[in-house]
């Protein structure tokens, strides 16, 4: 059984039947060994979800990726979709952890597994969406190996015929040690924007980057990036709350605060890491996990509310906690908030700047699309 967290593990949105989007977050129980633990997660999962037929992504978060990601992966044998896996401890003290994302009515989802890495492309009558991930690095040091993530999402993106920055709308980026690494990721993925020619007018990617450990001992960073085909101008929105947050480049970073992809008959947003920060790109309430939540969610509903969303239009999230004794804390705010509705998971993990104590991204969804464009199906 997954774990009491006072938040449901699923949510699903409806409007539009034949390609409804369902959502999972479930924690596993504390107490058991790794095995039993996914064992019995995997089959809760299941019999939520019914099959992985319209699964798009599986994300698994484990307290020793090195150990436990090759038993997860004879768990799973051959599942039809793109499963990532992250060293993120659950906060509740368990061994794992999962998120999943579902579309209906795909005309085909197919999965590609190679030495390079993983693609999953899942197509509708006008879009086809990737998730794509690099299965392992040969560089080292968390700038060159933030370099060849980005290399060969390039290469990717070439085999579609187009380019990075019109392909991808999201990424998650896992930086082992985030305190000594994040700089290298930071750079490198710089000079790839400036590569690309973006700037904070021509917009960046979001994104979350994280503390996150591969299997891999020497892998320093991973990169899950989810991508669209066949939108057209103006259905692509950078959310910004600029009396609540800075730009990111204010404090020399490259990333979007979130993105809303705008279809005939829905929105869904893809909120970035997000913690407590002000409007100049300050920490506020250093210190005090229990502000610092409250403003995070202050700064996630700005985002939302300036695009035409709130938080009730949140489907799943992922709180992120420097240290595990918060949890009581936090997840008492979270279920005391318009969060209380939400799947999500909690784990242990770093943010990028140590004042930070939380942080949270997501995905939001409604029925707020623009009839100018076409429908997901």
């Amino acid at each position: 059984m997954s774990s009491s967290y006072p938040f449901p593990v699923f949510s699903k949105w409806t409007d539009s039947p034949s390609t409804s989007e369902r959502f999972y977050c479930l924690t596993a129980q504390p107490g058991l060994d790794f095995q039993e633990e996914a064992r019995n997660l995997l089959a809760e999962y299941d019999e939520l979800c019914g099959g992985d037929s319209s699964e798009l992504m599986l994300r698994f978060h484990v307290s020793d990726a090195t150990r436990q990601v090759p038993i997860l992966q004879s768990l799973l044998g051959s599942r039809q979709s793109y499963v990532s896996y992250v060293g993120q401890p659950p906060a509740n003290g368990a061994r794992l952890a999962l998120e999943a994302w579902h579309i209906d009515g795909a005309a085909s989802k197919q999965i590609h597994r190679e030495d390079g890495g993983s693609l999953l492309t899942a197509q509708w009558s006008t879009y086809t969406m990737l998730l794509i991930g690099k299965q392992s690095l040969k560089a080292t040091g968390s700038y060159r190996q933030m370099l060849e993530e980005f290399d060969w999402l390039d290469s990717a993106a070439a085999a579609f015929s187009t380019t990075v920055p019109d392909l991808i709308h999201r990424t998650w980026i896992y930086c082992r040690d985030i305190d000594n690494n994040y700089p290298g990721l930071v750079t490198g993925r710089n000079e790839k924007f400036q590569d690309y020619r973006l700037t904070p007018e021509t917009h960046y990617i979001a994104s979350t980057g994280i503390e996150g450990q591969s299997d891999a001992p020497n892998r320093l960073i991973r990169m899950d990036s989810w991508g669209q085909i066949g939108q057209v101008a103006g259905q692509i929105e950078y959310m910004e709350a600029l009396d609540h947050l800075s730009p990111t480049h204010v404090y020399n970073v490259a990333f979007e605060r979130g993105t809303r992809i705008i279809y005939g008959d829905r929105s869904r947003y893809y909120i970035s890491g997000t913690a407590s920060i002000d409007a100049y790109g300050n920490i506020l309430h250093e210190g005090d996990v229990a502000q610092q939540t409250r403003r995070t969610l202050e700064n996630i509903n700005a985002l939302m509310t300036n695009h035409r969303g709130s938080l009730s239009d949140l489907k799943q999230a992922v709180v992120y906690l420097r240290d595990w004794s918060d949890l009581p804390v936090v997840s008492s705010i979270l279920a005391d908030s318009p969060m209380h509705q939400v799947p999500l998971v909690i784990v242990k993990a770093p943010v990028c700047r140590p004042g930070w104590l939380v942080e949270i991204d997501a995905i939001g969804l409604n029925s707020c699309g623009d009839p100018s464009f076409q429908p997901l199906n």
